[in-house]
């Protein structure tokens, strides 16, 4: 057998559409030694219930298509034993649709004026072809259309989609509203006058497309379950009106969905009362002679209309009416106060009494004389109509146990008199509710001591020669009379008196005082010393000689009237354990003197109340020593012939004694001496320094050496061994040694 190449298949269709939900058949046209038919959807072989092939396989048919699983591509291939061949790849464009028409983007309320946009949606292939219809009137032939709002543009406006392959229409629908301004609305009222405790209604008029009413007080929603609202919110009702709570202002508010409006605020004047009457700014009581004004107020809405009655006769129609005080107006005075509106009717009442003027009051006493710790009485005396009366002292009302008031409080009683307390002024008032009259002021002279006696501005002590004055005084009313006495003898009667002092004039000064009117005494007394100036003190010392390391004491010798004594070393007082003063102070002890703190200087000083004086200063010349013997400047060694000197200190006061030893004898007693060398003046030097007034003893010693030079040199050269050496230089030294 033999086969020749085979020919590009193509792909036939049943129909010139393919229509979704339809049937649909695609057969592999070809020709030549065919043996098989092959499909490939999406290069894949064709599966599942929905694809048939034909017994030879040249014909796949798809069961009620599909646009998503449907639309390939489809490719069919041929073959036999040598060759095979593929069709190009077949895609099938699926009619379907339209889908849901939607009508997108635009709300449903329009204002008039605005414009609007209408667009229709709806998935197809081929596109779908749009109708819009208006109430049922076509209006577009196209998916998207546009108008000015108008009110005539308002209702049902419906999409139509359609699609000739298909034969399917799709329709969608939206209601449009067109909104028109609103006009502004205004508060209509139940009632001509709002009456406070009654109900009161207010209705918001308007006209237009009102959709809904909305009320304000004081700019906020209504709000209370005194405030009932309509259904339709459009009338407001106040139960049980209060003139503080539903005066407003009132606005009702008007709104569609694009406008609002609303009323003028509306303030609802509320009739009220009267409230409670009262007659307002005035006294129960007044003086005869008085402009009184009467003043009745109520508050109430519209105002009150008044009227006064007099003892229940009528005398004003006004709210004020003035009188001139007599007793005539003495009585019951009414005020009627009434509103018309809301048919209340109010009274208030008020008592008036006219007083007459009082006399000056006077004050009488129990006795011509006030004294100290005695009972003492003040009556007011007055006449007229009084009510009361009343006692000030020192501007005060009375107060303590030691002040009583009669019952009726016209006499007053001052128990047991103080001069500080009860001199006053005091003042007497009488009154009545309207006038009142006050004595003139009494001051009460209390007759008082004499108290303490003193003696004041002078001192205890004075120098002779100062003028003494002496002054006594003592509180006292009328004032005291006075008598000195010195050492119990008069000397004066008057308060003071004045002395040159001197000794004689010391002792007890004392001064009397007495009052005839009180029968009492007081005495003062007071001890004076006259001082003499004291003499220039004198240091005396327990020893002729201070030393050093001993005690030493000194003494302040003096004459006159001495109270202490002080010492000052350097100028400062005394102070350290080893400075003693005797009780009086008159002695200073200084224990184990020392050089260098105690030489002073030292001044003592007497003194008394008025004189003091101090002794010259005094330098204590401490004895000490001799401290450590030194010999100085001085070699151990010497030649023969030489000139020696030895020197010997050591520190003293006085200066030390020195003697000088050698070999245990005396040479010299002077602290230096010299002597010219030899060899018999070799030994032990030893230098002795002593201090008669301290009786120490200080000693030095040297060892001196005395040597002959020659003699030296001899024996230096017999211990001295030498040997020659010649140099590179043909030159001949010796090189020696000391043998031992």
């Amino acid at each position: 057998m033999i086969y020749a190449p085979l020919s590009k298949p193509t792909i036939l269709t049943s129909n010139n559409t393919a229509v979704e939900t339809k049937d649909f058949s695609l057969t592999c046209n070809a020709t030549g030694q065919i043996h098989a038919y092959k499909w490939f959807i999406n290069g894949v072989a064709p599966a599942g219930l929905r694809i048939q092939l034909s017994p030879d396989r040249r014909t796949l048919t798809l069961r009620s298509l599909t646009r998503s699983y449907n639309k390939g591509p489809y490719v069919c291939e041929i073959e036999n034993p040598f060759y095979r061949n593929r069709s190009d790849p077949f895609t099938l464009d699926v009619a379907y649709g339209p889908d849901i028409a939607t009508i997108v983007h635009s709300p449903d309320e329009y204002p008039t004026g605005a414009n609007i946009t209408l667009s229709c949606v709806a998935d197809s292939n081929p596109a779908a072809q749009f109708t819009w219809l208006h109430n049922g009137q076509p209006v577009s032939n196209s998916a998207t259309f546009s108008i000015i709002a108008s009110l005539s543009d308002a209702g049902t406006y419906t999409c139509t989609a359609s699609n000739s392959f298909t034969g399917l229409t799709r329709t969608a629908t939206k209601n449009i509203i067109i909104y028109a301004p609103v006009s502004k609305p205004t508060i209509v009222t139940s009632n001509i006058t709002a009456v406070e405790t009654k109900d009161f209604s207010l209705t918001c008029q308007a006209t237009g497309q009102i959709h809904a009413y909305q009320w304000f007080i004081n700019g906020v929603a209504p709000a209370g379950n005194r405030i009932q609202l309509s259904p339709d919110k459009r009338t407001l009702t106040l139960s049980r009106l209060t003139r503080r709570d539903n005066k407003g202002p009132y606005e009702c508010e008007i709104r569609n969905p694009f406008y609002s409006n609303r009323s003028d605020p509306f303030t609802l004047d509320v009739a009220y009362g009267p409230d409670i009457a009262t007659i307002d700014h005035i006294s129960d009581q007044f003086a005869t002679g008085i402009n009184v004004t009467l003043s009745c107020v109520a508050d109430s809405n519209p105002p009150a209309q008044f009227t006064w009655l007099q003892n229940g006769q009528s005398v004003s129609n006004s709210a004020s009416f003035s009188i001139i005080t007599s007793l005539n107006h003495i009585g019951n005075y009414t005020c009627i106060a009434t509103n018309s509106f809301t048919g209340l009717t109010r009274t208030a009442n008020k008592t008036l009494m006219i007083y007459a003027p009082l006399s000056k009051p006077t004050i009488l006493t129990s006795n011509n004389t006030a004294v100290e710790t005695n009972d003492f009485s003040m009556t007011c005396n007055a006449t007229g109509q009084i009510h009361g009366y009343k006692w000030f002292i020192d501007g005060v009302a009375p107060a303590g146990r030691r002040i009583q008031l009669s019952p009726d409080r016209r006499t007053l009683t001052i128990r047991s008199l103080r001069r500080s307390e009860n001199k006053g002024p005091y003042v007497c008032e009488i009154e009545n509710p309207f006038y009142r009259n006050r004595s003139d002021p009494f001051t009460l002279d209390v007759a008082y001591g004499p108290d303490i006696a003193t003696i004041v501005h002078s001192a205890n002590e004075y120098p002779t020669g100062a003028n003494i004055t002496l002054s006594c005084v003592a509180d006292s009313n009328p004032a005291a009379q006075f008598t000195w006495l010195q050492n119990g003898q008069r000397i004066s009667n008057s308060a003071t008196f004045s002395v040159i002092a001197s000794l004689s004039d010391a002792g007890t000064y004392t001064c009397t005082a007495s009052n005839l009117f009180t029968g009492l005494t007081r005495t003062a007394t007071k001890n004076i010393i006259i001082y003499a100036p004291l003499s220039k003190p004198t240091i005396i010392t327990s020893n002729n000689t201070a030393v050093e390391t001993k005690d030493f004491s000194m003494t302040c010798n003096a004459t006159g009237q001495i109270h202490p004594y002080r010492w000052f070393i350097n100028g400062l007082a005394p102070g350290g354990n080893r400075i003693q003063l005797s009780p009086d102070n008159r002695t200073l002890t200084i224990s184990s003197l020392r050089r260098s703190e105690n030489k002073g200087p030292y001044v003592c000083e007497i003194e008394n109340p008025l004189f003091r004086n101090r002794s010259d200063p005094f330098t204590l010349n401490v004895t000490y020593g001799p401290d450590i013997a030194t010999i100085v400047h001085s070699a151990n060694e010497y030649p023969t012939g030489a000139n020696i000197t030895l020197s010997c200190v050591a520190d003293s006061n006085p200066a030390a004694q020195f003697t000088w030893l050698q070999n245990g004898q005396r040479i010299s007693n002077s602290a230096t001496f010299s002597v010219i060398a030899s060899l018999s003046d070799a030994g032990t030097y030893t230098c002795t320094a002593s201090n008669l007034f301290t009786g120490l003893t200080r000693t030095a010693t040297k060892n001196i050496t005395i040597y002959d030079p020659w003699a030296q040199e001899q024996e230096t050269r017999k211990r001295m061994m030498c040997t020659p050496c010649t140099h590179f230089t043909r030159q001949t030294f010796y090189i020696c040694s000391l043998s031992p």
